[in-house]
């Protein structure tokens, strides 16, 4: 075993080219989806991607699970640069982490019974006998709380809680050592997410997994996280552990989405203040500070220059890439 993170992003950066067709013919730009991010993910521990819709914590997700190759910067796994690597070595640094996705009907072959669909990744990497998968499958089943008699039926069948036990069934089939979970629990009803991420909280301490969690729904993140990545725009504005991040946040966006937040049974949003306007086009992010469109409190210098994610040390691994310390002007 290597020493340092599991995973890690270095500089990562991933675009996407676009070609727009209009009356005066075909114009191109570029997506800044993700621009120079640095993260990283502990071993045992969930790190939480959060940040309103189009902030780019899909695509980094997508990007550290390989399944886009970066622009530039690189992706670092058990200490190995694994950005680069062919079509055949690849596939077995994908067998060590495995993915969940949103929509869990979605991710399913409508086609094939339940057991078959566990069983897929067994079948691709070629690990064991068909009676060995089918004990396997087994296992796995019982684990995520499914029947036997259920590995006969087919996805249609289920409901979306189940159908999310089965992507998770599948996507430990093969004892990953990370599980990137792409908002896994925001399409189902409020008392099935709880029970969703009991799961994944069990699974991880019988597993000794490590998630990387995508996900906007910030009392999930409060209840699941160990560490949280808040994302605007494509970077990373504030990192902390998650009691620290909520109790003391430091960028003025993070201060923003947490009041934004319902207050369960006061029925009114905590003080703060509440974001205002849109976040700009990814196709033209503004200079500076990407957050002074709509931060209350910026001033020449946020539009001029971008502030650095160490730019203010709170301790306790609590950075902020904010111009002011505290979020306040001086």
């Amino acid at each position: 075993m290597t020493d340092g993170p599991l995973l890690e992003g270095r500089d990562l950066v991933k675009h996407f080219p676009v070609r727009h067709a209009g009356s005066f013919g075909t114009s191109h730009g570029t997506v800044h989806a993700v621009d120079s991010v640095n993260f990283h993910v502990n071993r045992g521990e969930t790190l939480a991607l959060v940040g309103e819709s189009g902030c780019g914590k899909t695509t980094l997700a997508q990007t550290a699970a390989l399944l886009h190759r970066p622009t530039s910067g690189s992706v670092h796994f058990k200490g190995q640069d694994v950005s680069g690597l062919g079509r055949h070595a690849i596939k077995s640094v994908r067998r060590r982490i495995q993915m969940i996705f949103q929509d869990p009907y979605g991710s399913l072959n409508p086609r094939l019974p339940v057991g078959d669909i566990i069983a897929e990744p067994l079948v691709i990497h070629k690990i064991g006998d068909k009676a060995e998968r089918r004990r396997r499958v087994a296992r796995l089943a019982e684990s995520v709380g499914l029947r036997p008699p259920d590995m006969v039926r087919y996805p249609h069948q289920f409901s979306g809680g189940q159908r999310q036990r089965i992507a998770i069934a599948r996507a430990i089939a093969l004892e990953p050592a990370l599980v990137i979970a792409d908002e896994p629990v925001s399409a189902l009803d409020v008392s099935i997410q709880s029970q969703v991420i009991n799961l994944l909280k069990d699974l991880q301490d019988n597993f000794g997994l490590t998630y990387l969690f995508v996900s906007h729904d910030l009392a999930v993140v409060r209840q699941f996280a160990d560490r949280v990545a808040v994302m605007y725009l494509g970077t990373i504005v504030e990192e902390a552990a998650t009691d620290e991040l909520f109790a003391a946040p430091r960028h003025p966006y993070t201060r923003a989405l947490i009041a934004s937040a319902p207050v369960v049974g006061k029925g009114k949003r905590r003080p703060g203040n509440v974001l205002q306007g849109d976040v700009p086009s990814p196709l033209q992010p503004p200079p500076g500070c990407r957050f002074h469109t709509r931060c209350p409190m910026a001033e020449d210098i946020c539009r001029k220059s971008a502030p650095a994610l160490e730019s203010n040390e709170y301790g306790a691994g609590h950075r902020a890439a904010c111009h002011f310390k505290d979020g306040d002007q001086p």
